[in-house]
């Protein structure tokens, strides 16, 4: 390697060497490479190495002709520069295309790692990546916290997820969140447990399967959407989730040591600290005060004396009980080192007002319809939980003589309380029926109705923390309780364990639109929610054969596609871009290389983004690319792309075409995330057209690059039709981001949105250029654009060059645009809440950009917001 090999070059963006944060330099690996320069025996050799159709020979050797008759274009960024006779049109890396991450080299492996590069675009080649949107945000997750909704849940949260090689459930953490918007949803109900998802989330099943021509099958553990789930099957259930709770830290009450008294008309301080009765309490949780605490919460009350600083705490223990009275009056003098009075026959009290307090303090107050268990009490170890769940059983439950089922059942007044012990009990592994409701005369006014609640446990009783002989001498007498091994005709306790069983759906229904939410967790990438184990929102692998052909969904490489299926390749190659369109469309219809080829058949939607990576893979190389996307009518498919290159010590060409057709009714979302290295051309033509009431919807994220050029289109040619562009660029030192879309309203009725974000820093530039088109005739139109710029430092720049062209009266146009920078206000108020200065910054310009980020999938918006923190390194200071 030369010295001039091993030049770094500023990412600009980062104020660092791009080498030395995270630029990397790669040896040339190849099987053929192709002479540097261009000319027709260049593009014939292209042709020949790929063994391509005659047509596609002639039709790269006409655009050859073409790019050299077409101008330079003298807009937008300076391309005098790029040097075409220094470039190499063709490489080939390797002699066959890799099936699977296993077989992919070394180094291409390392740039993944070394850009942060997520799991979809690691394992995707010539495979096909699901994301899916997750679960409504109600959803509750199982955490070291407690049970928290699915919206609550934060990075870094400890969540429960099902090893499948350890056939185990282990404690892992949370590495990412995000709101995926509003989704249409489903509610699962599996015995007990309900849940809502949308159709394309995963659940762990057990699949039976049975070869051809045999009397038997066999179960499998198998991960499968929602929506080909159907009553019946069989889905993965938590029973058991390892112990990571922690004694908690309990809070002291303040109590008041004086007054104010008065004799006549002279007030002075009184000392009322004689009035409390001293006692002992406890700074953490303990088993003894956990089963103390329980009682309470069953039969416990708090009594304060009217129009006095007085209380006391009650338990409607009747003597009938005496030897749950001993046992109470034990632990009290145990723990708080006071007696426990038995004077009424119906109750026993604890006459102290600092422990009435106590209970308060830490969230035990309130009536019998009113109480709930603190959350706290979620986090504890499970040794405490079920001397807490004992406490309860003891004051509420009553285990029934019956000849099989000597169950546990609780009653209650109080239905939110009962749900809280349940998904307390579901936390150690209890099993649970659902929460009753039922009805029963008043026991003196006969007139009169009482509503009450019940709830049954089952499972491992010997657990339970109950020490009231009226109840413990019952529970070893249970004969069956339901383990999730096994169902009716079927044998499967292979996959089961003390962790993981299998019940069966009771039924799947529409539940409305909601918002949803994703969390992405380290390790095994799924989490328990609800008491199911669902996959989180990494990526579930299946090969195109096995999944999507059976759709009649084609996801090839374009040269395979074109090998393959010529004649469909051959009707919409070059029909949305022709070659003579831009100098830029030209080079590529002459030397195009590799890209992605999509037919999404009518009526099918494809419920996972279909995913490709691009990468510059040696110096003075050429990326060229092509993309071809047909969804036929009423069908739906998002195609996610990541592009980047290594650095090398001369300048790069990336030229790509994406063309795209959306037939009536179809939907198209195309997003890209890409980070190229600072000596790279970026000069890309993308355009989709639009029939009626179809929708096409470009999301761009651009970062790096030495000159980026590129304008997503929408033409839309049929009435009803959409089209939407979300752009964000990020431009640092010698970086120019010129990018935009363009909008071209050919039909009545159509719409159209446009929002681009850019971010400019250490003299940086960006532009927004975008055309926005209405032909004569297109009544009806609505169409926004909104550009939004954010400087980072003085020398930076932003441009916007917005060309709107109306030719008919009957339409809605918006536009609007904004400049900002990063005040010292905003910075002020970050770093008083302890960020540093950088930190500070990044927070705002993640701010910024999150209209954007929000839409990309799950593993894509990491990508994201790590790439921009990246960026951000250094930028205050």
């Amino acid at each position: 390697m030369t010295e001039m090999d091993k030049t770094a070059f500023n990412i600009g963006a980062s104020g660092s060497e791009y080498t030395e944060k995270y630029g990397f330099y790669d040896p040339e690996k190849y099987v053929f490479k192709a002479k540097k320069g261009l000319n027709k025996e260049i593009v014939e050799e292209i042709s020949w190495m790929k063994n391509e159709p005659d047509w596609m020979r002639h039709y790269r050797v006409r655009a050859l002709e073409l790019f050299y008759k077409k101008p330079m274009p003298q807009w937008g960024g300076n391309l005098n520069d790029i040097d075409f006779d220094n470039i190499y049109y063709f490489l080939r890396a390797t002699d066959k295309s890799e099936r699977s991450w296993d077989d992919v080299p070394a180094d291409i492996k390392n740039t993944f790692d070394r850009l942060g590069i997520p799991e979809a675009e690691r394992k995707f080649l010539s495979g096909v990546g699901a994301q899916y949107e997750c679960l409504s945000g109600d959803a509750r997750v199982y955490t070291a916290r407690g049970l928290v909704p699915i919206r609550d849940v934060q990075a870094g949260d400890t969540v429960f997820s099902f090893n499948e090689q350890a056939n185990r459930i282990i404690a892992t953490n949370v590495e990412a969140t995000a709101a995926k918007g509003e989704r249409e949803i489903f509610e699962v109900r599996v015995g007990t447990r309900t849940i809502k998802a949308t159709s394309n989330h995963p659940f762990l099943v057990l699949d039976y399967q049975r070869a051809p021509n045999k009397q038997r099958g066999r179960y499998r553990r198998v991960w499968k959407y929602l929506h080909e789930l159907k009553p019946g099957d069989l889905v993965a259930v938590a029973k058991k989730l390892p112990d990571v709770g922690q004694t908690f830290t309990l809070q002291q009450p303040a109590i008041k040591s004086q007054v104010v008294g008065r004799n006549q008309s002279v007030e002075y301080a009184l000392d009322i600290s004689d009035r409390y009765n001293a006692i002992n309490l406890p700074a953490q949780t303990s088993t003894d005060l956990m089963w103390w605490l329980g009682l309470y919460i069953g039969d416990g009350f708090i009594h304060h004396e009217k129009d006095a600083d007085k209380a006391r705490v009650e338990f409607a223990i009747p003597k009938t009980d005496a030897a749950l009275r001993a046992e109470f009056g034990r632990v009290t003098e145990r723990v708080f080192g006071l007696p426990a009075k038995n004077g009424d026959p119906q109750r026993m009290t604890v006459y102290s007002t600092i422990l009435a307090r106590f209970l308060e303090t830490n969230k035990l107050d309130g009536d019998a319809h009113t109480k709930r268990i603190p959350q706290w009490v979620f986090t504890l170890p499970q040794e405490q939980i079920f001397a807490f769940l004992g406490g309860y059983v003891d004051a509420d439950g009553y285990v029934r003589d019956h000849a099989k089922n000597h169950d546990v059942v609780l009653t209650s007044a109080n239905e939110t309380l009962l749900r809280d012990v349940k998904q307390l009990g579901a936390l150690c592994g209890l099993p649970t029926s659902s929460v009753h409701r039922f009805e029963s005369k008043h026991p003196i006014d006969e007139t009169r109705t009482t509503v009450g609640y019940r709830v049954e446990f089952a499972g491992e009783f010997e657990r339970l923390g109950s020490r009231s002989p009226q109840r413990t001498d019952r529970l070893g007498k249970r004969k069956y309780h339901h383990d999730y091994s096994s169902a009716h005709n079927t044998t499967f306790r292979q996959h089961t364990n003390e962790f993981i069983g299998f019940a069966k759906i009771d039924s799947i229904t529409p539940a409305g639109i909601e918002p949803v939410f994703d969390i992405q967790v380290n390790g095994p990438h799924n989490f328990v929610a609800e008491g199911l184990i669902v996959h989180n929102s990494e990526v579930v692998y299946h090969s195109i054969k096995e999944s999507l052909s059976k759709q009649g969904v084609i996801f090839l490489g374009m040269d395979q596609a074109l090998a393959e299926h010529p004649d469909l390749v051959k009707k919409y190659f070059g029909t949305v871009i022709p070659a003579g369109d831009n100098k830029f469309a030209a080079l590529n219809s002459a030397v195009w290389s590799g890209g992605s080829f999509i037919y999404v058949p009518p009526g099918v939607h494809v419920d996972m983004p279909l995913q490709a990576y691009f990468r510059i893979n040696a110096k003075n190389m050429g990326q060229f690319e092509r993309t071809l996307i047909i969804a036929d009518e009423g069908s739906y498919v998002h195609y996610v792309e990541g592009c980047t290159a290594p650095t090398y010590s001369s300048d790069s060409l990336h030229s790509a075409v994406v063309e795209i057709i959306v037939n009536k009714g179809a939907r198209v979302r195309y997003t890209t995330i890409q980070n190229w290295s600072a000596n790279v051309y970026n000069l890309v033509t993308k355009r989709a057209v639009a029939y009626e009431n179809a929708t096409m919807e470009w999301v761009d994220c651009n970062l790096g690059s030495k000159l980026t050029m590129k304008y997503p289109a929408v033409y839309m040619m049929g009435e009803g039709a959409r089209g939407e562009v979300l752009s964000v660029a990020f431009a640092g030192k010698g970086q120019h981001q010129d990018a935009g879309a363009k909008m071209v309203h050919a039909a009545p009725n159509t719409s159209s949105l446009i929002t681009s974000k850019s971010i400019s820093k250490d003299g940086g530039r960006t532009s927004y250029r975008g055309l926005l088109k209405v032909h004569p005739g297109c009544e009806g139109v609505k169409s926004n654009v909104r550009c939004d710029a954010l400087l980072l430092d003085e020398d930076s720049r932003s441009d916007t060059y917005p060309y709107i062209e109306v030719d008919e009266d009957n339409v809605t146009i918006g536009h609007e645009a904004s400049v900002s920078k990063i005040g010292e206000e905003q910075l002020f108020y970050l770093m008083s809440r302890g960020l540093t200065d950088a930190e500070a910054a990044t927070m705002i310009v993640s701010g910024f950009i999150e209209p954007i980020v929000k839409e990309l999938p799950m593993e894509f918006a990491v990508e994201m917001n790590r790439l921009i923190s990246l960026q951000m390194e250094g930028s205050v200071g």
